[in-house]
């Protein structure tokens, strides 16, 4: 055998090889590779309804804080959403719908950061001063906070608290970045945390919805449809 022919079936067999790879690898593909594999569960569990949605308003303007002496009917006196706020609350929106994940009652605290993320997400959107609770007597915020999930878990649809992180914070403990959603539930009697999806998590659940279809695709019919 000739050094030439050594280094052709040498070079024949590699790309053999990595052929074979790349059609491993796209066999074993999982659909949810964009978020983790519990928050994909925890989003497709919200296309049941039932759960409380507890969300931090989205992304805002931090060059431009609350003034000390803020006006809550007052929106230019307090620390609104920046403009990727704004365009996140809008395709956070868009996701959910395009899941068809239902939305019953939304309620936001009074601040314009808090009803604007309910309105731009949901489409509609109520005030509710238990999830503002600056000023507000402690334990009345904990027992109205905590009254408003119990009495909406279950419900043939979602609702939607919008709030602050101190607020939520205080209540149910943990953090939640500006966006982020947390989902609740209920189990003897006391609200049940089932985990958080991040402000950027919805946009991956698309992705990885996409992926998925075109997997199914790639599985019903032998090859992808560009």
């Amino acid at each position: 055998m000739t050094a030439f022919t050594s280094k052709t079936l040498f070079a024949s067999a590699l790309l053999v090889s990595l052929a074979t790879s790349s059609l491993i690898a796209k066999e074993n593909r999982l659909p949810h590779q964009h978020i983790k594999p519990e928050t994909a569960d925890l989003v497709e569990r919200l296309k049941a309804g039932g759960y409380v949605l507890v969300v931090r308003h989205e992304r805002t303007n931090a060059f431009t804080p609350d003034d000390k002496a803020f006006q809550v009917e007052n929106c230019a006196s307090q620390r609104n959403l920046s403009v990727a706020g704004h365009a996140n609350a809008i395709e956070n929106g868009a996701v959910i719908r395009f899941l068809d994940i239902p939305i019953g009652d939304v309620l936001a605290s009074p601040m314009c950061r808090t009803l604007e993320t309910g309105r731009l997400m949901f489409g509609h959107v109520e005030s509710n001063d238990t999830l503002f609770g600056w000023g507000a007597d402690p334990e009345k915020v904990r027992q109205g906070f905590t009254s408003l999930i119990l009495e909406n878990a279950g419900t043939d649809k979602n609702t939607a608290l919008v709030t602050h992180l101190g607020t939520y914070s205080f209540v149910l403990g943990g953090h939640l970045a500006e966006g982020d959603t947390a989902v609740f539930g209920v189990s003897d009697g006391a609200p049940l945390f089932l985990g958080t999806i991040p402000a950027n998590g919805w946009n991956d659940a698309i992705i990885d919805a996409s992926i998925a279809s075109e997997h199914h695709k790639t599985d019903n019919h032998g090859h992808t449809h560009n």
